[in-house]
Order: C-alpha cells, then structure tokens, then sequence
C-alpha cells in the first residue's frame, strides 16, 4: 500500500473524511470555528424552509477539524446569495446580535459575511429525537446551536 492510500485511510478512520454530512459528536461547548458552507433547502419532513450552515471546529484540541452543521428556519427566496428569515426568528437575532447591526430588511440577509471572520460558535449534543424519544448513546450527535460573536 502506497503512503498516498495509507493517508488516506487514516484520515477516514479518524473521523475526519470528505463526507462532511456525517455526523459527528463532540464535547458540548464554545469552540472557535469558521464558516465552510451553507444552503438553503426545503425540508419535507419538518414541512419548512431550512438553513444549513457548515463550521469546522479550528480550536486546537481533539475536535479540531471537525465540522458541525447548525440549522435554522428561513423563509423561500430565489436568491442564491442572501436568505429571508422572521423577524423573531433565531436567524435573524442571531446574526444582528454577531454584527451588532439592526436589518432594515429582513428578505437580504447575507450569510456570506460570516465566512470572512472567525467565529465563536456554541455546540449542543443532540440526545433525543424529534418525536422526543431519547437516542441510543451510539446514535448521538453535536450540532452548532448558534454562533455567539466575531472574533477580531
């Protein structure tokens, strides 16, 4: 076996491989991260518009790499840049509060702003599933709750 393969292999043994769907579970807390993608899209199950955003732990420690996606509830638009979200929503709150900025507009919020910047996000471990029955300890996972401040 190549040094190339055995690379390879070792990355996708430690958790850390392409498939950035996967899920992950790490210790609940505040972590530094950064932004590595979002997307909107419509979720059939829960019958409404969702946000996905992508942070890769950058933190040195155990988790450092790691990614943990977050989810938030938007509202449809066609635009491939910007998202619409409630005015009371988790979203929109969150993002005036990390930028200390009050919207005029709630329909042109640009998620790309939190890509330029370091981030200090808190991470939740998902214990129980959506009807509310607990998970097996196998079937446990970390998601970003929300991202708390811009680190400068």
């Amino acid at each position: 076996m190549s040094a190339q393969n055995t690379a390879r292999l070792l990355t996708f043994e430690s958790g850390r491989s392409g498939d950035l769907d996967k899920p992950v579970l790490i210790d609940p807390g505040t972590y530094e991260a950064v932004l590595v993608d979002w997307k909107t899209g419509y979720s059939g199950y829960f019958k409404k518009n969702t946000l996905r955003m992508r942070f890769r732990i950058t933190e040195q420690g155990k988790f450092h790499g790691m990614v943990v996606p977050a989810w938030f509830n938007v509202e449809l638009t066609k635009s491939k840049t910007t998202v619409k979200a409630g005015w009371r929503s988790d979203f929109l709150r969150m993002y005036q509060d990390c930028f200390d900025i009050r919207l005029d507009r709630r329909d042109r919020i640009p998620v790309n702003q939190f890509k330029l910047n370091h981030l200090s996000v808190e991470v939740w471990t998902i214990s129980k599933d959506s009807q509310g029955q607990p998970l097996a300890n196998v079937n446990h996972y970390s998601r970003v709750k929300r991202v708390l401040t811009i680190i400068q």
